[in-house]
Parts: structure tokens; sequence; C-alpha cells
């Protein structure tokens, strides 16, 4: 029967798919069309590969094996001429059913040739979000400011979509609040981390420095030593605590110590001329072991008088009160 309005359709256009179905279906059509016609490619190459092993089939047996290979083509041809347009599960369907079909011509006809493995992806009746969104599965997409590989999770891992993102009546929702998120499966509190699994870099540690709150981490510095990660990232949380550092620089908090090495600059901003009384009074017994002027001290703010009159002090021209004082600083 014909659809009416529909009469002078011919050929599936996306135009006509809006017309009934609205612009939030835009690019289903063409993307349904680019996966059928790269599947259909794939599976043909397989099926012409059987064909021209048929006269190496035993007499007897090259009749089944020729008739089930023309069931597998005529397959082809039907998903070929309708574009995976309508009914994009059945030519799913049909694109594995020829396959199966050229393994029994093989096994029946005793032909030789080694049908090749095929990825057509997950199967379109088995997820219902891939009747739209076919091929998303090998797609990697942005999430959390990572690169999230779908590949991993819905064919290697075999997740269903539901897992991570919202139903159909909140249809384009995650379900995951951030990367946080992700924790429960791949920090598992017994085992040993293996980031470069998911994260870039040497080992899996990021080339740039990472920015904090408190200042610039290069990972690089840190794993040229033989540090690993799972010194500092333990699961479940994987956070490092924010006194960590610490623990293995026991200079940390010395006059003499470079603070802008790890530091970021324009410390200056965020504090009021009273700082020039202790770091102390905010910071507390972290800074404990500030007791005294020097340059390093004084550029953590100033960091944009490093190379000035360097090496000298800053107390030689510049006048300070000492850490814990209250008198005004009459330095320039």
């Amino acid at each position: 029967t014909q659809v009416r309005g529909h009469e002078q359709v011919n050929l599936a256009g996306e135009a006509t798919c809006l017309s009934c179905h609205g612009i939030r279906y835009a690019n289903i059509l063409p993307s349904w069309q680019e996966a059928i016609e790269g599947r259909v490619e794939r599976v043909a190459t397989v099926v012409r590969g059987a064909r021209s092993a048929l006269p190496t089939a035993p007499a007897p047996r090259r009749a089944v094996a020729d008739g089930l290979i023309g069931l597998a083509e005529e397959n082809i041809e039907f998903v070929r001429r309708g574009r995976g347009a309508h009914n994009i599960v059945f030519a799913d369907k049909l694109l594995f059913a020829s396959l199966d079909l050229v393994r029994e011509a093989v096994k029946e006809g005793q032909l030789r040739y080694s049908v090749p493995e095929v990825d057509l992806g997950t199967s379109l009746s088995e997820n219902v979000c891939l009747r739209c969104h076919v091929g998303i599965e090998k797609e990697p997409v942005a999430f959390g400011g990572l690169r999230f590989p779908h590949q991993a999770h819905v064919s290697g891992g075999a997740m269903a979509c539901s897992e991570c993102h919202t139903p159909l009546d909140q249809h384009g929702g995650t379900t995951l609040a951030g990367p946080a998120a992700c924790d429960a499966c791949h920090h598992p509190a017994a085992e040993a981390v293996e980031c470069i699994r998911c994260h870039a870099g040497a080992g899996g540690a990021p080339e740039a420095a990472i920015s904090t709150a408190t200042g610039d981490f290069p990972h690089s510095a840190h794993t040229r030593v033989g540090l690993t990660c799972n010194l500092c990232h333990s699961p479940p949380e994987m956070r490092p605590k924010s006194d960590l550092c610490e623990g293995c620089h026991e200079m940390h908090h010395q006059p003499e110590v470079t603070c802008l090495s790890c530091h970021r600059g324009g410390v200056i901003d965020r504090h009021l001329p009273m700082a020039h009384d202790g770091c102390a009074a905010c910071h507390g017994s972290a800074v404990a072991g500030i007791t005294e002027w020097s340059r390093q001290v004084c550029t953590t703010c100033h960091a944009d008088r490093v190379d000035h009159n360097a090496p000298l002090e800053c107390v030689g021209c510049h006048q300070v009160p000492e850490l814990g004082g209250r008198e005004e600083d009459g330095g320039g």
C-alpha cells in the first residue's frame, strides 16, 4: 500500500523521514546508510571469496555449496538496494545470516576457503539503542575532559547502554556524575592500578603538568625517578591527599627551598600586604619551618622578581618585618 503524501517517493531520503519523525531524528538515516554500506562491502568480500573457491568443491557437493552462496548473494543484493532504510535491524540480520551461509557452504561443500573474521559490530537486534545510534559502540566520545572509548565498554566489556545512560524518556543524558563515578569498576580496592589502559602518557602518567589548587604538579619528574602511580593514587577515590608531598619532600617548607619549582606564581594577587607578618597565621603548622626571610620565600609571592639582582638576598635592600612580627613593610 501507498502512504498518503508519499506517492512519489521512490528512494529513501532524510527529508521524508524528518517530515514524520521531526528534526531530532536528523542524521539517523545517513548514519544507517553509511554503516550498512560499510558492512555490506565487508560481507560481500567474504561471499566473493567463497564463490571463487566453488570449483574446489567435490562435484557431488558443489550444487549444495552453490545454493548456499547464492542465498548469501541474494541477501547482500537486497540489503544493498534498501541501504538500511526502514528496517535496519532486518538488514543487519541478513548480513549476519550471509556470513553463516558462507560458513555452511564451506563446510558442506568442502571448499578450500578459510572464512575470515568479519567485524560487524554488536547485533542491532540485541541492543535497542544501536538501532538508531548504529556504530556508536565503536566511537570514542569526550567525557569529563577525557577520551571515553565506547568499544572497550560496549563490545569488550558487554556493558548495556543503560549502565551509563538515562532511559528513553530522558534520552541523551548520562547517569555518571563525572570521571570519579568510573572508580567502582576501574579502581577496585584490592587490585593494582593499570593506569596505561585508560590514561595517555608514558606508563599512564600525563605528560603535561597537572594544575591543582596549590600548584602545577609534574608527573614526569616523579616517574623518571621510578615512582609508581599507586604510591600517590590509592583506590577507591584515587585522588592524592593534600599533604602527600610533605611525606617525601622533608624540606618542603624551609627558607632555602625554591618554592616556585612546584608552586605556581601569582600568589601576590591573593594575599594582602599584611601577609608579610608571617605565613603561619593562615597556613598554620604546615609552614612552621619558614622561620626567616630568604630570596626563595620572597619570590613565592614576588614571582616577577626572580631574576632581580640575583643571587642577592632581598633583605639587603628591602626592609621587611621579622616573620611573626607586626612591623610595617618599609621596602619597595
